[in-house]
């Protein structure tokens, strides 16, 4: 009498680890495609100098939007390298190829200063009204009634007395804007900063 044969049952295949792989794979395409989209909207940029104290501070990193239109009170970064007075020197200095600075008034609006504090008649209004600015350091030095025109803005930085800006070279054109500083960047600034600085130096190594 022969023996019979054993039934057995057979093995189940094990369907987590291609899900898992799954997942990982879709995670790492959707990190993939965030950071392209990121880094084709921000750039990375460092502050030097001190026209922006205490906002802002020389060494510190924060990204820039490069999408965004700049309106009154935005942290923009201003492209001056062709930003040339009448005898075809640069404004600002030969070494100077971009600043940061806040946008005070826009196009069609009138600002001016009085006794330290910045007065602002925007486009289309009648009447003046004193800025709020809790940004500022130092005062501000009077200046007379400017009119900003079209495609233009008048900016000017949060020192006051260590600013090169508007109130001497005069409004500059929208066009010059590379980019705004995004709430989020400012509030961030010190991660922002840390990790830039992290990344340059691993690129010092290379």
């Amino acid at each position: 009498m022969t023996r019979p044969e054993l039934l057995t049952r057979p093995k189940r295949k094990n369907r987590l680890f291609p899900i898992l792989c799954s997942v990982l794979l879709i995670v790492v395409l959707l990190l993939v495609i965030a950071e392209f989209r990121f880094v084709r909207r921000y750039t990375p940029v460092c502050v030097e100098g001190r026209s922006m104290l205490n906002t802002l501070h020389d060494g510190d990193w924060l990204y820039a939007d490069g999408e965004r239109t700049p309106e009154r009170g935005d942290i923009v970064i201003v492209d001056v390298r062709n930003f040339k007075n009448a005898s075809g020197k640069n404004i600002f200095s030969e070494n100077i190829s971009f600043i940061v600075k806040r946008v005070i008034a826009e196009e069609g609006d009138t600002v001016f200063a009085s006794e330290g504090k910045v007065y602002l008649k925007r486009a289309g209004e009648e009447k003046f009204f004193k800025l709020d600015e809790p940004y500022v350091n130092g005062r501000t030095n009077d200046f007379d009634l400017v009119t900003v025109g079209a495609g233009e803005l008048f900016v000017m930085g949060d020192n006051r007395q260590e600013s090169d800006d508007s109130r001497r070279v005069g409004t500059v054109p929208v066009s010059f804007v590379t980019g705004v500083i995004p709430q989020w960047a400012l509030d961030y600034k010190g991660a922002i900063t840390g990790w830039e600085n992290f990344r340059e130096s691993i690129r010092d190594l290379f």
